[in-house]
């Protein structure tokens, strides 16, 4: 069951209203952060959290992504992680997943990636990450992505959710060679 959405932009809004018409959503990631941090105040420690399965999220890529500035976890929108981060420590799931751009591997000299690994692991999450194509996954396009996979106190359960030893139903072999023609867009 999904809780509870945090989405900034108006159509990617419609497309969760449209699948998740009763999930409460919220625009504002800061402000998301405010009210738990609010609520974790209240909350007398005897009192026991409802803590979440899954938390789910990818903060912004521009400034990780090579096509940006490379301003790295520094800027001000892929610095949106350490706010992610901070929801993390306040909600404690038992298990985290983020989405972001390859670029975010080889960003700040590589230490914006080593930066999150550390804080997950400073959470308490054991942790792995992996590059996935979207074609080898049933959509007919390439599109690269890093998702990296926390489990809280475990890193062997987060390495064998990415690294399973069965194939997909898809057939990978059957992904398009890479082509040395010009993108119709240019």
């Amino acid at each position: 069951t999904c809780a509870y959405q945090v989405e900034i932009d108006a159509a990617c809004n419609r497309v969760l209203a449209h699948h998740w018409p009763d999930v409460p959503r919220n625009d504002d990631v800061n402000r998301v952060r405010a009210i738990l941090e609010a609520k974790n105040a209240r909350r007398h420690r005897a009192a026991r959290p409802i803590r979440p399965d899954l938390l789910c999220g990818g903060f912004p890529c521009q400034d990780v992504s090579v096509a940006g500035r490379r301003a790295g976890l520094a800027g001000s929108r892929s610095g949106l992680w350490w706010t992610f981060r901070r929801i993390v420590a306040l909600v404690r799931p038992r298990w985290i997943l983020i989405e972001n751009v390859p670029g975010l591997l080889s960003s700040n000299c590589d230490r914006d990636m080593g930066a999150i690994l550390w804080s997950l692991g400073q959470c308490g999450y054991g942790w792995a990450y992996r590059c996935l194509d979207a074609q080898h996954f049933g959509v007919p396009q390439r599109r690269n992505r890093v998702f990296i996979v926390g489990c809280l106190g475990d890193m062997r359960r987060a390495s064998q959710v990415l690294f399973e030893s069965t194939c997909s139903e898809w057939n990978t072999s059957q992904g398009r060679e890479a082509g040395q023609e010009v993108a119709a867009s240019l």
